[in-house]
């Protein structure tokens, strides 16, 4: 006579089937998320996540995707918004601000391509360029000094600690309080990131200076209301990577020196790169603050934990505290890198 196995071992044993089958499933397509090159990496994690939720829900990669879906997207703060500038209308006048554009060059073979960009810049603007050997500073004047809208050059040499925030904040500070609207550029090249980091410079510089479809006024037209303007993260950069992590105690550390309430823990919005646009009064408490060259850090080719980093993501959360909005500007592409 033949034996059956009663209902329940059946169901028991299809149960334990299927989880080895969803497992085997999962771990064979979280391997094939890490083995693809990003930003392609990002945009499958998110369609399979999205869409196959119950093949992940038990991975960690997949808890910690909907974490940054859910600060970044679902609940992302209402004082955090994303700007298309394709869809604002040019100002029909000419915006009457007075304009700096801070610029912290180390790497002098990059200096062409950004001559070229301000050589565009639509509006009159000061040009403040903050440098680390003054052998290169007449090189620098020859270099800039012909700009069709530049109004004045500043050119201050600093020394190589703090990167391209340090000099910013110890040599030009306190100055930069005296415009309506400022920019921060440098010569980045994240030599850490290797093969990204032209593509990231350029990415920040056309996001932030390239006056195409009118950008630059209405830019300038919306700091009036924001308090910083900057391109939504690169795609190419992990949004894991936006989290506090090893810099909340610097950041808590900063904050308790500007007076400035200290930011919870977790993911963070903040111009990854470290260029942006900023209305001055946003960040009044950092630029007021008497910074030196001895609060950073010697340069030994730090990728994290340094007070620069930690300047770097309190930025938007000190603009915020100031009572101000954050603008990020679209990234141009129908497919979802972020978060």
């Amino acid at each position: 006579m033949t034996q059956f196995s009663p209902p329940s071992t059946i169901l028991r044993l299809m149960r334990s089937a299927k989880i080895r089958a969803t497992n085997h499933l999962q771990h064979q397509l979280l391997v094939s998320i890490e083995k693809m090159p990003p930003p392609y990496r990002f945009a499958w994690r998110n369609f399979l996540f999205g869409n196959l939720p119950s093949v992940f829900e038990q991975s960690s990669a997949y808890q910690d995707w909907r974490k940054a879906c859910a600060f970044f997207i679902d609940n992302r703060p209402s004082s955090i918004h994303i700007i298309d500038l394709e869809k604002i209308a040019s100002p029909t006048t000419s915006p009457s601000k007075k304009i700096a554009i801070h610029a912290h060059i180390f790497y002098l073979d990059l200096v062409p391509q950004l001559v070229a960009l301000l050589s565009q810049f639509p509006l009159p603007f000061d040009l403040l360029i903050s440098a680390v050997d003054a052998t290169n500073e007449e090189l620098l004047r020859s270099q800039f000094h012909g700009l069709a809208q530049l109004q004045a050059l500043h050119i201050r040499i600093t020394p190589n600690r703090g990167r391209d925030l340090g000099p910013m904040l110890y040599a030009y500070g306190k100055d930069l309080l005296q415009y309506d609207c400022i920019a921060h550029v440098h010569t980045k090249k994240s030599v850490a990131t290797n093969a990204i980091g032209n593509l990231w410079r350029d990415y920040l510089w056309k996001g932030l200076l390239s006056n195409q479809q009118e950008r630059i006024p209405k830019i300038i037209e919306l700091l009036s209301t924001y308090g910083l303007i900057y391109p939504q993260k690169f795609p190419l950069i992990d949004v894991q990577n936006c989290q506090w992590a090893q810099n909340l105690a610097g950041a808590h550390d900063l904050c308790n020196k500007l007076t400035v309430p200290q930011p919870p823990d977790g993911y963070i919005e903040f111009p990854a790169g470290t260029m942006f646009w900023a209305n001055p009064q946003a960040l009044k408490p950092l630029l007021n603050y008497p910074f030196t060259p001895s609060d950073f850090d010697l340069e030994q080719g730090q990728s994290d934990a340094t007070i620069m980093h930690a300047i770097e993501r309190s930025l938007a959360h000190i603009a915020q505290a100031q009572g101000y909005p954050i603008g990020l500007l679209r990234y141009p592409s129908a497919i979802s890198y972020y978060p």
